[in-house]
């Protein structure tokens, strides 16, 4: 993984943490339970429950606060995936060179699903900011980000050589 790359997620990782500073919250930041994030997959309920909060709040949310809690969840529903399958199977890449260089650039809300994308080794692809935004705007109507996870775990490890 490129340095650019590793910072944006180790970056986000702090945003979901709360460690990046109140400029640089997440929407709804106090219904986040963030003691239950441990990067298991049953942690991935404790997101879905918020993204329901952040559903219903949608309509207020300032946009960084609505780019940093895209970018956020999906960098941690991503790493739940990464740290649950096979070791090889999944990396961080980009769907395309973005214009954003630095995580704190100007992100256009539109862009956020070719910023970072999770991608196997077998040349599929899978981006954790879909199921995030179909969450955000569909609430309790929308998949979870947990079936999303379990599903993509379970490819990884049919997919893996035996």
């Amino acid at each position: 993984m490129d340095d650019t790359l590793e910072s944006l997620v180790d970056y986000y990782g702090r945003v979901v943490a709360g460690r990046a500073g109140p400029e640089l919250s997440m929407a709804c930041a106090d219904y986040l339970e963030r003691a239950l994030l441990d990067y298991g997959l049953e942690s991935l309920h404790t997101i879905d429950r918020y993204l329901l909060v952040v559903h219903g709040a949608q309509e207020g949310i300032p946009t960084i606060a609505y780019a940093n809690t895209i970018m956020g969840t999906a960098i941690y529903v991503g790493e739940v995936i990464r740290r649950g399958s096979p070791s090889t199977e999944y990396r961080w890449g980009r769907t395309q060179q973005s214009e954003a260089n630095e995580p704190y650039a100007e992100l256009k809300i539109g862009d956020l699903s070719d910023l970072v994308l999770l991608s196997s080794t077998a040349g599929t692809a899978i981006a954790p900011t879909e199921p995030i935004l179909r969450c955000i705007r569909h609430g309790s109507q929308a998949p979870t980000v947990y079936s999303f996870a379990v599903a993509s775990i379970r490819r990884a490890w049919m997919a893996a050589p035996t």
